[in-house]
Protein backbone atom coordinates (compact mmCIF):
# COMPACT_ATOMS: atom_id res chain seq x y z
CA UNK A 1 0.00 0.00 0.00
CA UNK A 2 1.28 3.45 -0.92
CA UNK A 3 -0.36 6.63 0.33
CA UNK A 4 0.61 9.81 -1.44
CA UNK A 5 -0.63 13.24 -0.49
CA UNK A 6 0.62 16.42 -2.11
CA UNK A 7 0.23 20.04 -1.05
CA UNK A 8 2.08 22.74 -2.96
CA UNK A 9 2.22 26.48 -2.41
CA UNK A 10 3.99 28.94 -4.72
CA UNK A 11 7.73 28.37 -4.86
CA UNK A 12 10.26 31.19 -5.04
CA UNK A 13 13.35 31.14 -7.22
CA UNK A 14 15.32 29.26 -6.25
CA UNK A 15 33.03 27.01 15.55
CA UNK A 16 36.35 26.78 16.08
CA UNK A 17 39.19 27.08 13.61
CA UNK A 18 42.38 25.09 13.78
CA UNK A 19 44.21 27.37 11.38
CA UNK A 20 44.23 27.33 7.59
CA UNK A 21 43.90 23.95 5.91
CA UNK A 22 47.04 22.40 4.53
CA UNK A 23 45.34 21.78 1.20
CA UNK A 24 42.67 23.55 -0.81
CA UNK A 25 39.44 22.15 0.72
CA UNK A 26 37.82 22.08 -2.72
CA UNK A 27 40.60 20.10 -4.37
CA UNK A 28 39.70 16.42 -4.94
CA UNK A 29 42.07 13.97 -3.31
CA UNK A 30 42.33 10.60 -5.02
CA UNK A 31 43.58 7.75 -2.87
CA UNK A 32 44.93 4.57 -4.43
CA UNK A 33 44.09 2.59 -1.29
CA UNK A 34 40.44 3.67 -1.38
CA UNK A 35 39.04 1.39 -4.07
CA UNK A 36 36.24 2.80 -6.20
CA UNK A 37 32.96 0.92 -6.12
CA UNK A 38 31.22 0.12 -9.43
CA UNK A 39 29.68 3.24 -10.91
CA UNK A 40 31.79 5.68 -8.89
CA UNK A 41 33.49 8.16 -11.22
CA UNK A 42 35.68 9.86 -8.65
CA UNK A 43 36.62 9.57 -4.99
CA UNK A 44 37.09 12.97 -3.38
CA UNK A 45 38.13 14.53 -0.12
CA UNK A 46 37.00 18.00 0.93
CA UNK A 47 37.44 20.01 4.10
CA UNK A 48 34.92 21.56 6.47
CA UNK A 49 35.04 25.03 7.98
CA UNK A 50 36.39 23.54 11.20
CA UNK A 51 39.12 21.55 9.41
CA UNK A 52 37.67 18.04 9.30
CA UNK A 53 38.36 16.00 6.17
CA UNK A 54 35.33 14.33 4.61
CA UNK A 55 35.48 11.58 2.02
CA UNK A 56 32.97 11.28 -0.76
CA UNK A 57 32.14 9.55 -4.03
CA UNK A 58 30.99 11.28 -7.21
CA UNK A 59 28.67 9.59 -9.70
CA UNK A 60 27.88 11.02 -13.12
CA UNK A 61 28.38 14.54 -14.42
CA UNK A 62 26.41 17.65 -15.22
CA UNK A 63 25.28 20.93 -13.70
CA UNK A 64 22.56 19.60 -11.41
CA UNK A 65 24.04 18.22 -8.20
CA UNK A 66 22.25 15.80 -5.91
CA UNK A 67 23.84 15.41 -2.48
CA UNK A 68 22.92 12.28 -0.52
CA UNK A 69 23.42 12.06 3.27
CA UNK A 70 23.39 8.83 5.24
CA UNK A 71 21.67 7.80 8.45
CA UNK A 72 23.19 7.00 11.83
CA UNK A 73 25.00 3.68 11.94
CA UNK A 74 25.38 3.57 8.15
CA UNK A 75 27.72 5.28 5.72
CA UNK A 76 27.66 6.69 2.22
CA UNK A 77 27.53 3.23 0.62
CA UNK A 78 23.90 2.90 1.73
CA UNK A 79 23.08 5.41 -1.02
CA UNK A 80 25.22 3.89 -3.79
CA UNK A 81 22.38 2.03 -5.60
CA UNK A 82 20.28 5.20 -5.82
CA UNK A 83 23.29 7.32 -6.75
CA UNK A 84 23.99 5.05 -9.73
CA UNK A 85 20.32 5.14 -10.71
CA UNK A 86 19.99 8.92 -10.89
CA UNK A 87 23.45 9.40 -12.41
CA UNK A 88 22.13 7.38 -15.35
CA UNK A 89 19.37 9.99 -15.67
CA UNK A 90 21.88 12.82 -16.09
CA UNK A 91 22.44 14.04 -12.54
CA UNK A 92 25.81 14.55 -10.87
CA UNK A 93 25.66 12.87 -7.48
CA UNK A 94 27.78 13.21 -4.34
CA UNK A 95 27.62 10.73 -1.48
CA UNK A 96 29.89 11.33 1.49
CA UNK A 97 30.60 10.10 4.99
CA UNK A 98 29.71 12.45 7.83
CA UNK A 99 32.58 13.17 10.21
CA UNK A 100 33.57 10.13 12.24
CA UNK A 101 32.19 7.70 9.65
CA UNK A 102 34.29 5.79 7.14
CA UNK A 103 37.53 7.65 6.46
CA UNK A 104 36.11 11.05 7.45
CA UNK A 105 37.80 12.64 10.44
CA UNK A 106 36.09 14.02 13.54
CA UNK A 107 33.57 12.91 16.15
CA UNK A 108 30.46 11.03 15.01
CA UNK A 109 27.01 12.60 14.99
CA UNK A 110 28.23 16.15 15.60
CA UNK A 111 28.21 19.23 13.37
CA UNK A 112 26.45 17.60 10.46
CA UNK A 113 25.49 21.12 9.45
CA UNK A 114 29.11 22.00 8.78
CA UNK A 115 29.66 18.74 6.93
CA UNK A 116 26.71 19.43 4.64
CA UNK A 117 27.72 23.05 4.11
CA UNK A 118 31.13 21.82 2.95
CA UNK A 119 29.52 19.29 0.59
CA UNK A 120 27.30 21.97 -0.97
CA UNK A 121 30.25 24.35 -1.37
CA UNK A 122 32.30 21.57 -2.94
CA UNK A 123 29.71 20.72 -5.57
CA UNK A 124 29.09 24.37 -6.42
CA UNK A 125 32.81 24.95 -6.80
CA UNK A 126 32.83 22.03 -9.23
CA UNK A 127 30.24 23.63 -11.47
CA UNK A 128 26.82 22.78 -10.02
CA UNK A 129 24.22 25.35 -11.07
CA UNK A 130 21.42 23.72 -9.10
CA UNK A 131 21.51 21.56 -5.96
CA UNK A 132 19.00 19.15 -4.44
CA UNK A 133 19.54 17.58 -1.01
CA UNK A 134 18.34 14.09 -0.06
CA UNK A 135 18.97 12.49 3.33
CA UNK A 136 18.03 9.50 5.46
CA UNK A 137 17.09 9.66 9.16
CA UNK A 138 19.60 11.99 10.89
CA UNK A 139 20.85 12.91 7.42
CA UNK A 140 17.28 13.79 6.51
CA UNK A 141 16.97 16.14 9.47
CA UNK A 142 20.28 17.73 8.47
CA UNK A 143 19.24 18.36 4.86
CA UNK A 144 15.92 19.87 5.95
CA UNK A 145 17.66 22.37 8.23
CA UNK A 146 20.35 23.30 5.70
CA UNK A 147 17.86 23.55 2.84
CA UNK A 148 15.96 26.26 4.69
CA UNK A 149 19.02 28.52 4.65
CA UNK A 150 20.76 27.42 1.44
CA UNK A 151 19.99 28.24 -2.18
CA UNK A 152 18.81 24.78 -3.21
CA UNK A 153 16.03 23.65 -5.52
CA UNK A 154 14.47 21.03 -3.25
CA UNK A 155 14.96 18.64 -0.37
CA UNK A 156 13.81 15.08 0.33
CA UNK A 157 14.09 13.11 3.56
CA UNK A 158 13.56 9.45 4.42
CA UNK A 159 12.34 8.84 8.00
CA UNK A 160 13.65 12.13 9.41
CA UNK A 161 13.43 12.69 13.18
CA UNK A 162 11.95 16.07 14.06
CA UNK A 163 15.10 16.80 16.06
CA UNK A 164 18.58 15.33 16.14
CA UNK A 165 21.05 16.90 18.53
CA UNK A 166 21.22 20.61 17.78
CA UNK A 167 19.36 20.17 14.49
CA UNK A 168 15.63 20.94 14.49
CA UNK A 169 13.65 20.17 11.35
CA UNK A 170 10.39 21.56 12.72
CA UNK A 171 11.86 24.99 13.25
CA UNK A 172 13.59 24.90 9.87
CA UNK A 173 10.51 24.12 7.79
CA UNK A 174 8.57 27.06 9.21
CA UNK A 175 10.54 29.34 6.90
CA UNK A 176 11.08 26.88 4.05
CA UNK A 177 9.59 27.84 0.69
CA UNK A 178 11.16 25.14 -1.49
CA UNK A 179 9.62 21.74 -2.32
CA UNK A 180 9.93 19.05 0.34
CA UNK A 181 9.39 15.30 -0.13
CA UNK A 182 9.01 13.10 2.95
CA UNK A 183 9.10 9.28 2.75
CA UNK A 184 8.38 7.06 5.74
CA UNK A 185 7.16 3.55 6.64
CA UNK A 186 3.67 3.38 8.09
CA UNK A 187 4.82 1.27 11.07
CA UNK A 188 8.03 3.17 11.81
CA UNK A 189 5.91 4.75 14.49
CA UNK A 190 8.04 7.49 16.07
CA UNK A 191 9.42 8.60 12.73
CA UNK A 192 6.03 8.43 11.03
CA UNK A 193 4.74 10.77 13.74
CA UNK A 194 7.73 13.07 13.35
CA UNK A 195 7.34 13.15 9.56
CA UNK A 196 3.69 14.14 9.91
CA UNK A 197 4.68 16.96 12.27
CA UNK A 198 7.24 18.17 9.75
CA UNK A 199 4.65 17.95 6.97
CA UNK A 200 2.18 20.03 8.99
CA UNK A 201 4.75 22.74 9.65
CA UNK A 202 6.00 22.97 6.06
CA UNK A 203 4.60 25.10 3.25
CA UNK A 204 5.16 22.81 0.26
CA UNK A 205 5.16 19.11 0.98
CA UNK A 206 4.84 15.79 -0.81
CA UNK A 207 4.32 12.85 1.56
CA UNK A 208 4.84 9.20 0.63
CA UNK A 209 3.97 6.34 3.00
CA UNK A 210 5.10 2.78 2.28
CA UNK A 211 4.17 -0.46 4.01
CA UNK A 212 6.26 -1.99 6.78
CA UNK A 213 8.50 -0.64 9.49
CA UNK A 214 11.86 -0.25 7.76
CA UNK A 215 13.76 2.95 8.51
CA UNK A 216 15.69 5.36 6.31
CA UNK A 217 17.58 3.75 3.43
CA UNK A 218 16.60 0.34 4.81
CA UNK A 219 13.22 0.98 3.17
CA UNK A 220 14.90 0.59 -0.22
CA UNK A 221 15.28 -3.17 0.24
CA UNK A 222 11.49 -3.68 0.14
CA UNK A 223 10.35 -0.63 -1.81
CA UNK A 224 13.18 0.14 -4.21
CA UNK A 225 11.04 0.79 -7.29
CA UNK A 226 8.53 3.04 -5.52
CA UNK A 227 11.13 5.05 -3.65
CA UNK A 228 13.49 5.44 -6.60
CA UNK A 229 10.64 6.45 -8.92
CA UNK A 230 9.25 9.04 -6.51
CA UNK A 231 12.65 10.56 -5.79
CA UNK A 232 13.51 10.75 -9.49
CA UNK A 233 10.13 12.32 -10.30
CA UNK A 234 10.75 14.88 -7.56
CA UNK A 235 14.16 15.72 -9.03
CA UNK A 236 12.80 15.98 -12.55
CA UNK A 237 9.94 18.23 -11.47
CA UNK A 238 11.95 20.79 -9.56
CA UNK A 239 15.17 21.08 -11.57
CA UNK A 240 15.95 22.49 -15.00
CA UNK A 241 16.29 19.58 -17.41
CA UNK A 242 18.35 21.77 -19.75
CA UNK A 243 21.21 21.33 -17.26
CA UNK A 244 21.07 17.55 -17.29
CA UNK A 245 23.87 15.52 -18.81
CA UNK A 246 22.84 13.47 -21.82
CA UNK A 247 23.65 9.88 -20.97
CA UNK A 248 24.78 7.86 -23.97
CA UNK A 249 23.52 4.29 -24.13
CA UNK A 250 24.75 1.53 -26.34
CA UNK A 251 22.36 0.39 -29.06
Amino acid sequence: MIILSITYLPITACASDDGPPEVDPLTPFISEDFAKAPGVDEIVRFRTEDSEDLWGSVFGSGEIAVILTHMRGRDQTSWFPFARFIAESGYKVLTFDFRGYGKSTGIKDTRMDRDLEAAIAYMRAKGAQQVVLIGASMGGTAVIELASESQVQGVAALSPPAEFGRINALTAVESMVIPLLLIVSENDYQYYSDARKIESAAAATQFLVVEGQQHGTNMIAEHRNEIFANLLAFLDRWTDDRLLTTVQTES
